[in-house]
């Protein structure tokens, strides 16, 4: 199992499995047959939305106008979508800098939305490190202009999207939440090539003081993996990790979704499982890893949401 505690402890840092690590799927072909014939392709059948949240000194949120028909005049946080031969991270650099002028330097990813299987919003925090915010006299086919607005500016304003104030306010929280912990991880969008659109799912229990990690055993020990199918709310703490490589361009467009999740029932209650599954109890430096994501999953954690997210361009 030695191989299995540095897997789940790359995991729980928040980094990619090395990629000579076969993926091995476990899942019902009676409900996920069709699913696992997809083949992602960028902008075709999976689309991959980057958004911005940038605060000034003054806590003011950059916010950009927006220039399109469909749309102009309204106001809303940076953001497009992916393009293909682009890493996710770099797809949210470039927006900010098209469409407020400002050069950032993301410093984490707070949380993941979705309004379909395959539509993912990834929303970003981060520092502006260079660049000279968009006026009028600036004005092209990706914005107006751009401005840094207070929370009032923000409530008074004709806002693209109903829930700019609710996205803005998780940020917002994670950011002073972060500020008072010693120890962070900051969790990115993780370089590691995908074919297709997976779950890994990390299903823990406690049992009196120790905690259990659900494993997958043939054809060898492995943490389980699915082919995403809807959002998993039942019993998902937060995201530990997201892998995609978008590099080169249509070789891999899938991703990989690493989910921390609580049984709501101790062991004891659980009941039994599976023959191809068993509990494996985690090590010492695992436990104090797991407990402070399990302890702290709104800041240690990518939270991830449901919702209805209007497609941009």
């Amino acid at each position: 199992m030695d191989s299995l505690d540095t897997q789940i402890e790359t995991i729980l840092n928040g980094q990619p499995l090395p990629q000579d690590i076969s993926v091995i799927c476990d899942y019902n072909p009676w409900h996920q047959f069709s699913r696992s014939e997809l083949k992602p392709t960028l902008r075709k059948n999976v689309y991959y939305i980057a958004a911005a949240i940038v605060f000034n000194e003054n806590m003011d949120v950059l916010m950009v106008r927006e220039s399109k028909p469909k749309y102009r005049g309204k106001w809303s946080l940076p953001s497009g979508r992916a393009e293909p031969n682009e890493q996710i991270i770099d797809t949210i650099r470039r927006e900010v800098l098209e469409e407020s002028g400002l050069e950032i330097a993301p410093t984490a990813l707070v949380m993941m939305e979705t309004s379909s299987k395959y539509v993912f919003n990834f929303v970003f925090t981060g520092r502006v490190i260079g660049g000279q915010l968009k006026t009028v006299a600036d004005s092209d086919s990706e914005s107006i202009e751009a401005k840094w607005c207070s929370q009032t500016d923000i409530c008074s304003m004709n806002l693209r999207y109903e829930d700019t104030l609710d996205v803005i306010s998780v940020v917002r929280n994670y950011n002073r939440s972060v500020a008072a912990i010693p120890y962070h991880i900051s969790r990115f969008t993780a370089i590691g090539a995908h074919n297709r659109m997976l779950l890994r799912v990390v299903f823990t229990v406690k049992r009196e003081q120790n905690h259990y990690i659900l494993i997958s055993k043939p054809p060898s020990p492995h943490l389980p993996e699915i082919f995403i199918n809807e959002y998993p709310a039942d019993s998902l703490l937060g995201v530990l990790s997201v892998e995609h490589n978008g590099v080169p361009k249509h070789s891999h467009d899938g991703l990989c979704i690493t989910v921390l999740a609580k049984s709501r029932v101790p062991y004891e209650g659980v009941g039994r499982i599976c023959g191809d599954y068993e509990w494996m109890q985690m090590s010492p430096p695992l436990e104090a890893l797991l407990t402070r994501c399990l302890d702290n999953p709104m800041t240690e954690l990518i939270q991830w949401r449901s919702k209805h997210w209007n497609t941009r361009r």
